[in-house]
């Protein structure tokens, strides 16, 4: 078990007497907390990431319209392109992310869940 299921069980365990719609709204505060701090640091790389390609994209738009030679031009395009890009795949990431974080929020809850029903510290060793 990790941290996160032993400092559940210890709360849980407390007085010896166990409240199981007390245990509920705890097992989801621990999880949410968890949750939260690491979707906040998605975000914060999210939005940096997002904001420096559309910098990119905006400072490689100027450059081409000020640009007078061709291959200035196709410079610039480039820059442009890369930055665009980069946009894209940083809209990617944060989706393949958001689902991970919720996919494990989810199997933590179920963790939880079945370790609070077999009321065990540790699993079985062979």
């Amino acid at each position: 078990m990790d941290n996160l299921e032993k400092d559940l069980i210890k709360v849980l365990e407390k007085n010896g007497v166990f409240d199981a719609s007390r245990g509920e709204v705890l097992r989801k505060e621990i999880v949410q907390m968890w949750y939260v701090k690491n979707m906040l640091r998605a975000k914060i790389v999210f939005w940096i990431f997002f904001l420096l390609g559309l910098g990119m994209m905006v400072g490689g738009y100027h450059g081409l319209r000020s640009a007078e030679d061709t291959r200035g031009m196709l410079l610039w395009l480039i820059f442009f392109m890369i930055g665009f890009n980069s946009t894209i795949l940083i809209k990617l990431w944060y989706w393949v992310t958001d689902t991970k974080l919720n996919v494990l929020k989810e199997m933590k809850q179920l963790q939880l869940q079945v370790a609070e029903f077999t009321g065990k510290e540790s699993p079985a060793k062979d």
